[in-house]
């Protein structure tokens, strides 16, 4: 079912994505003390290379962070860092002291920021497409998954199966402070479709 965005309804959906992003960019920039900008990249919707595919001659940890989103649309999103943008984060955002105590402890309180700057970045796109379509929707507890680049392709494409609709796009946040190009993988299931297609009437 990955053909039913035509091309003003693909651009609608990544508008809102990107609007979502760019309410996102503010709190970030609130975290860091220091301005970003936001420049999207490239987005996808082709049925021949749905999902981003990584290096597969190299082996490095990507950390894939998943949100279930609830309510009147169904949907997934994943916010996905190489393991080089994590440490650039960490670095941007953390105190010098925390980012050197490799404790089991510690190592799992950087994971819970991980997961809370995604908590940020979706909620914020969410929010985007519950007040521009009139949905009553919600993002469950992210969780995250942190796999080998061999690993990332199957991964994604097992999580996509034969549901719905993908949009894909990669997203460069700039500053002083921190410069990163995560991808950002949406799995949206059909009343999503629905949903744009009334918005254009």
């Amino acid at each position: 079912m990955l053909d039913n965005f035509n091309e003003s309804e693909l651009k609608v959906a990544s508008k809102l994505m990107f609007d979502g992003l760019s309410m996102a960019k503010s709190s970030m920039e609130m975290i860091l003390q220091s301005p970003i900008s936001l420049e999207k990249v490239n987005y996808s919707d082709n049925v021949t290379f749905p999902v981003p595919k990584f290096e597969t001659e190299t082996n490095y940890n990507v950390h894939i962070i998943k949100t279930e989103l609830m309510g009147d649309l169904k949907g997934t999103s994943y916010l996905i860092f190489s393991d080089a943008e994590v440490n650039k984060i960490f670095k941007a955002c953390l105190p010098e002291k925390f980012l050197k105590d490799n404790s089991p402890e510690n190592e799992l309180m950087k994971m819970g920021f991980l997961t809370e700057i995604d908590n940020m970045v979706a909620a914020s796109v969410i929010t985007e497409f519950s007040n521009s379509l009139n949905l009553e929707i919600y993002g469950m507890v992210p969780t995250l998954e942190v796999k080998k680049s061999l690993e990332v392709n199957r991964f994604l494409e097992n999580e996509a199966g034969e549901l719905d609709h993908i949009v894909h796009f990669k997203a460069n946040f700039h500053g002083t402070e921190l410069d990163i190009a995560p991808d950002f993988l949406w799995i949206l299931h059909e009343d999503f479709i629905d949903k744009i297609k009334d918005s254009l009437k």
